[in-house]
């Protein structure tokens, strides 16, 4: 195994349906910050999520276990908690990691796409519920460029909060 010694956290990604587009905006993001901020400092954050939604139906424990292994959760939300709400079940096993001060999670975000039409009541009410959640912090977008640019503040913002941490390697970082 190769030496590199950078700290690593990772951010785990998760967007049902049809939101292809808005999960490149957020690796793309990711790999910006790496390269103009987190990098420099011997840091990097990696990304990981799902390919597809059959993978989260197939695999649930190893997605669990992946979700419990990140310092940080990235919830891109429409109007589809993906297949048997199995995408919710994510969003809150990350909730529930950041309250458990012996797993490395840090933050959990959601993104919010703009849906001026959406007249579904039960959408509503979720989108409305974590828009009133002070637990979480809540962005909106309309084009996954947005989005990107929102998230690149984001994780810039994570790397200096781990620069400013006394010890990063208590926080849940890795190193190899």
């Amino acid at each position: 195994m190769m030496v590199h010694g950078f700290d690593m956290y990772r951010v785990f990604h998760s967007a049902p349906g049809d939101l292809e587009k808005e999960m490149d905006a957020c690796r793309a993001a990711i790999g910006d910050v790496n390269e103009t901020a987190a990098m420099p400092e011997k840091i990097l954050l990696v990304s990981v999520g799902l390919v597809n939604d059959e993978q989260i139906s197939s695999h649930r424990a190893a997605v669990a276990d992946n979700i419990r292994q990140c310092s940080y959760f990235v919830q891109v939300f429409e109007d589809d908690w993906g297949p048997r709400n199995l995408f919710r079940k994510m969003f809150l096993l990350a909730l529930e990691c950041r309250e458990d001060s012996g797993l490395p999670m840090r933050e959990a975000v959601v993104f919010l796409k703009s849906a001026p039409k959406e007249t579904d009541p039960q959408i509503l009410a979720y989108r409305k519920e974590l828009e009133e959640s002070p637990a979480v912090r809540v962005l909106y977008f309309e084009k996954p460029e947005d989005l990107k640019t929102q998230l690149i503040e984001i994780g810039a913002g994570w790397v200096a909060a781990i620069q400013a941490s006394a010890r990063p390697e208590t926080a849940g970082a890795t190193t190899a």
